[in-house]
């Protein structure tokens, strides 16, 4: 980072709001903070914003696969969750997926919805909208500093005294916390950003892997790698439905992906901690509806009728016209081993139905989550206890706040995220602006 030497009497290293992370939640809060000091005639206050890395909003090009889906209309606060997970709900209301296009609007962003009210830019490309956040920062005079990483803080009658790695400091009335938090650690969000919050007292709730692939002890997924299907996937935990979502669901090497799956996977990650130290690990189940458009009256029905009408022909063929071939064959093994070359007739009652019900729901083992470095959000983080709702102000300690992934607040892939990502951002640019404007504040 090419910033000057500070110290207590080097003035030029003295600012008035310091935001670490050039996330979304990060732009978020610079652009928040400096427009609000507009409004009080106080444009000249510096606003810097420190990133790690050689550019800003790294990740967020990778958010929707490239097209960044930047909002979801469904305002239905059970797609956000976290140890408390109640404390989201008064930033969403202060600002909800239309502010948060309103704000796009207004940078340039066109947006446009999709199906399950998801919202994208017209352009249906991230980088779009990080040039449009750039574009804002500079007209709005934001400085980011890229090449930053706060190794330390601490807080002093001067304010908020931030260490880089390279030895240089600046000393802020206000400090922003935006580092993320452990999902797709080559981004820079690798977690080391909570030990800055911990420096102060705030707790950690284990991070957790969210929005990632599902590992499995079913030898079913393997031979199906690469197969893709629109089916539903109900997660069941220790006999307990715990949700059902529908989508493309996708067959790997190790398990199972897909929208359905990675909406599961939090679930999933919270079980799995929970019983990490036991001696009786979690039983989790996917159960995978093939035919989700019938019911399973209807399957069975099916299943019957086509065993009349093709009893000559060989059981590999069975299913041929349903499902795919590697699907059919994976399925029938479930149910029999006869001879894949025998006749459909040979195939008995009892199997038949076992295959109807297999059909509609067909038992997986999970037992395990891809990685961080696979996982698109993270689960956990810094505790949310000591943090007021509606501002994000640490109540340990004043001028200091937290926003985006590094709380323990996650939200179902669709748009979620980023809504969270927004609007905690926006909600502690704002009351850092107000903070810092306050006389006596430090």
């Amino acid at each position: 980072m090419s910033i000057t030497e500070s110290n207590s009497t080097d003035h030029s290293n003295i600012i008035d709001i310091a935001i670490i992370g050039g996330g979304p939640s990060g732009m978020a809060a610079a652009i928040s903070a400096k427009k609000y000091l507009r409004t009080l005639h106080a444009g000249n206050r510096q606003v810097v914003l420190f990133e790690r890395n050689d550019r800003i909003g790294k990740k967020l090009l990778m958010t929707g696969n490239g097209r960044c889906n930047l909002t979801n209309l469904d305002t239905d606060r059970m797609h956000f969750h976290g140890s408390n997970a109640g404390f989201s709900e008064k930033i969403l209301d202060q600002f909800p997926p239309t502010a948060i296009i309103s704000f796009f609007e207004e940078i340039g962003v066109v947006c446009t919805e999709e199906e399950d009210k998801k919202i994208f830019p017209l352009s249906l490309h991230a980088g779009s909208v990080l040039d449009s956040l750039r574009l804002a920062l500079i007209d709005l005079e934001v400085q980011v500093r890229t090449g930053a990483k706060v190794s330390g803080i601490s807080k002093d009658s001067e304010g908020y005294t931030l260490i880089f790695a390279d030895g240089q400091k600046f000393i802020a009335k206000a400090v922003i916390v935006a580092a993320g938090g452990k999902s797709a650690p080559s981004t820079g969000s690798d977690g080391e950003g909570y030990e800055l919050l911990r420096t102060f007292s705030h707790k950690l709730s284990q991070p957790l892997p969210s929005i990632v692939q599902l590992k499995t002890a079913s030898e079913f997924c393997k031979p199906l790698s690469g197969n893709k299907l629109f089916g539903t996937a109900t997660l069941i935990i220790d006999g307990v439905t715990i949700r059902k979502e529908e989508g493309d669901i996708l067959f790997t090497d190790y398990g199972l992906s897909g929208p359905p799956i990675l909406q599961l996977s939090g679930f999933v990650s919270r079980a799995l901690y929970q019983k990490s130290d036991s001696t009786n690990p979690p039983d989790i189940f996917i159960h995978i509806d093939f035919l989700p458009m019938y019911s399973s009256e209807k399957v069975l029905s099916m299943l019957y009728e086509r065993r009349a009408a093709f009893a000559g022909r060989r059981l590999e063929d069975f299913l041929t016209g349903l499902f795919h071939k590697r699907l059919s064959v994976g399925l029938l093994r479930q149910v029999t081993q006869k001879s894949l070359s025998a006749h459909v007739s040979s195939l008995s009652d009892k199997e038949t139905d076992y295959l109807a019900q297999i059909c509609k729901a067909l038992p997986i083992h999970v037992n395990g989550t891809m990685p961080f470095a696979n996982a698109q959000t993270t689960a956990g983080g810094i505790a949310t206890d000591h943090f007021d709702a509606c501002t994000l102000s640490s109540s340990y300690e004043k001028g200091l706040y937290a926003c985006g992934e590094i709380l323990d607040v996650d939200g179902d892939c669709g748009g979620f995220n980023l809504q969270w990502a927004w609007a905690s951002g926006f909600a502690a640019g704002e009351s850092a602006a107000k903070y810092v404007t306050q006389e006596n504040n430090v």
